[in-house]
């Protein structure tokens, strides 16, 4: 998909459609409708530059776009939440989404690569983006959701009302308060006798992304 490119929108969208036109409020009028399009693929996360000029494209009323004449919008139509985990945590986590759903392996040090360059890439990208952006841990999430997600409404300017919040997270699952202590123990009772020289060895890089993480769990 190029970049600024009609064709890219049109498909994105139809691609998209069918998982927001899901609004019984609104019947089939839902995406039209909408104050809010969600999409939280995790391959957003390289993808943000792309999609703010995708979405904030000067589509006229008859379909067209032209790029030479279009006026800048005064506001950005999108905006980024970038939701990050302790990098210990998310590695072990994604390491047993891999055994479990894919039945492979992934070694330890090429998932805290995957990890760092990631999460340099979605620094980078918020320094260029003309969107507001947001990042949020899941850890503080998880010990506080009615905070959080208040803090992530009002970000989003739509309703944050307590009735609301409470609404939305009465219609989540269970949210346990500590999701990263079953790893942390496994961490600490056997994967830091294996990979501990790998956190040492990438410390510089994994400090440097402030993340606010840190690293000495044990």
């Amino acid at each position: 998909l190029e970049l600024q490119d009609p064709t890219s929108l049109s498909r994105l969208l139809n691609r998209f459609g069918p998982h927001w036109d899901q609004n019984k409020k609104f019947g089939k009028n839902g995406l039209m409708k909408a104050k809010v399009w969600v999409e939280k693929s995790p391959q957003n996360a390289v993808l943000a530059t792309f999609l703010e000029g995708l979405y904030n494209m000067p589509v006229n009323e008859d379909g067209t776009v032209d790029l030479d004449n279009a006026k800048k919008p005064k506001r950005s139509a999108t905006k980024f939440i970038y939701v990050t985990r302790h990098p210990i945590a998310n590695i072990y986590g994604t390491d047993k989404f891999v055994r479990d759903a894919m039945g492979g392996n992934i070694n330890f040090e090429i998932l805290l690569k995957n990890y760092i360059a990631l999460h340099k890439y979605m620094k980078m990208d918020e320094k260029v983006l003309e969107s507001p952006v947001m990042w949020v841990q899941l850890e503080d999430f998880t010990s506080n959701p009615n905070k959080v997600l208040t803090q992530v409404f009002q970000f989003l300017n739509v309703s944050a009302d307590e009735a609301v919040v409470q609404q939305v997270l009465g219609n989540m699952p269970d949210i346990s308060a500590k999701p990263n202590d079953k790893y942390f123990k496994i961490w600490c009772e056997e994967g830091i006798a294996k990979n501990g020289h790998l956190i040492q060895k990438y410390a510089e890089e994994l400090n440097a992304l402030d993340l606010g993480y840190d690293l000495d769990i044990c």
